[in-house]
């Protein structure tokens, strides 16, 4: 499970959320189901990105925000639903992901345009077959991280 403090420490200053995904995929469209989730505040923005993040980087630089988080389907070893942060590092060693290559130079271009610090956020797939149907877990951790995103960036418990 991603920690408090480290979900705290990626929401403080201006923040960027860029969720990516196919939702004709399965549990790959976790990231723009989260978009649809998460509540836009003078501080925050959340993009969804769908399967192109490429496409939104003009946007994203745009905001000049201090940080830029990438919430993704991403294959970890981990049971379906597992929410955590995840390194670039291991981005680039692979994943069950179309668009991990893409990912990381993505954040390369935000971090070298708009001097961003960007973060990965993870969510295990069960699945990510075409046309299926996101599966249980994968959405109640979807909901569960939203819950904790809307509520540390608006101060409010939950």
């Amino acid at each position: 499970m991603l920690d408090d403090d480290l979900l705290r420490e990626m929401l403080t200053g201006k923040v960027v959320i860029a969720c990516v995904g196919n939702e004709l995929r399965a549990d790959d469209g976790v990231g723009p189901f989260i978009a649809g989730l998460i509540e836009e505040t003078a501080r925050l923005r959340v993009v969804n990105c769908g399967e192109t993040p490429e496409n939104y980087l003009g946007v994203i630089v745009r905001e000049k925000p201090d940080k830029v988080i990438v919430i993704d389907a991403v294959c970890m070893g981990g049971r379906p639903g597992e929410v955590r942060a995840v390194r670039k590092d291991e981005l680039a060693a692979g994943g069950c992901s179309t668009h991990m290559p893409t990912l990381s130079l993505f954040t390369d271009f935000i971090e070298s345009q708009a001097a961003s610090a960007t973060y990965f956020i993870g969510i295990e797939p069960r699945s990510v077959t075409f046309g299926g149907r996101m599966t249980a877990e994968v959405e109640t951790a979807a909901q569960t991280l939203a819950r904790r995103i809307n509520a540390m960036a608006t101060g409010s418990s939950g």
